[in-house]
């Protein structure tokens, strides 16, 4: 996914423009979804790890933000006295800021400057008014990783069974019985866009099961204290997805190691995904999840991202290597 990608994957853009040489020459037919990608690190059991390539610029600059954000947070707790200590208050600070950074990469993969954006606002936030809570960022993470597919690979089994069980896991402890619907359109659209795998219809069905079981312990599903502004806000933003969606570009991005660039589709479904997670969070737990999470920061980074590129005339992506 642009800059944040295997080395293999140059490999394999290499591998892939010979191949199609090859072809046009009559040397012989080989097709490039045939070829197994060099694996290794968590890759050889995952197909949802991604790791930070510091041979990019946009991942130096974050390996070498996060320890001074973290430094920053620690004398910042050290100097107000906030209880926490400074040890946790450095954690919580470069977590919060990763979090929202990686998220932020797979919802708009062809800009870099948006997770940036996600990283800074979400420190700030996490310094100036205690956001620490990331689970929902993990949730959406994965779920827009199975669908968007930036490593190149579709889900392992292992990958199924494993985020599955942490969706299902994250619902119950947040008491937001909405996130297994969200999961569910997760495993549903993987299972229908281009190369399908059918199997996530399976896992879809068992989300809607979980669902099903959550309304037997009666949770609220829909927040009372909801405002009119908060109905708004929500709809600005919506508004807002649907305007990126409907001028997205096909994406720059290819994908971690293989040789094809990522899907519009499939991009576009990620981000719906979400915003999606951000909405049901507000609906279950009320206006307060506005600053229990920065997912809704990554959000606005990716809004504010696409504003700007738009009003300098820029529709495409542009990288910081």
């Amino acid at each position: 996914m642009g800059r944040y990608t295997h080395p293999a994957a140059g490999r394999s853009r290499a591998l892939a423009a010979r191949t199609r040489d090859l072809g046009r020459r009559g040397r012989g037919r080989v097709r490039v979804a045939e070829q197994r990608p060099h694996l290794s690190g968590l890759q050889r059991f995952t197909s949802m790890s991604r790791p930070i390539d510091p041979a990019y610029l946009s991942n130096r600059a974050l390996l070498a933000l996060l320890p001074l954000l973290a430094l920053v947070s620690a004398g910042l707790a050290s100097v107000r006295d906030t209880g926490g200590g400074p040890l946790a208050a450095a954690f919580s600070g470069a977590l919060v800021a990763f979090a929202a950074w990686a998220l932020t990469r797979e919802l708009a993969p062809d800009y870099d400057a948006a997770a940036f954006v996600a990283l800074t606002l979400a420190w700030v936030g996490n310094v100036a008014f205690g956001v620490n809570r990331v689970l929902l960022l993990f949730v959406a993470l994965l779920l827009v990783r199975i669908v968007n597919r930036s490593t190149g690979l579709p889900s392992r089994l292992f990958d199924t069974f494993a985020i599955l069980g942490f969706c299902i896991w994250a619902a119950t402890s947040t008491q937001q019985p909405l996130l297994l619907l969200v999961a569910f359109a997760a495993f549903a659209l993987d299972a229908a866009l281009e190369n399908p795998l059918r199997r996530h219809y399976l896992a879809a069905a068992a989300c809607v099961g979980a669902f099903i079981w959550m309304l037997f312990g009666n949770p609220e599903l829909i927040a009372d204290e909801l405002t009119t502004r908060d109905w708004a806000w929500i709809a600005i933003f919506a508004g807002g997805i649907s305007l990126v969606v409907s001028r997205s570009l096909t994406p720059v991005s290819y994908c971690d190691i293989s040789p094809d660039r990522l899907d519009r589709m499939r991009v576009n479904a990620g981000l719906v995904l979400g915003f999606l997670i951000a909405v049901q969070a507000l609906l279950t737990s009320g206006p307060s999840a506005w600053l229990e999470t920065p997912i809704w920061l990554c959000i606005f980074a990716v809004l504010l991202s696409f504003a700007l590129r738009h009003a300098k005339g820029r529709p495409k992506s542009t990288f910081l290597d």
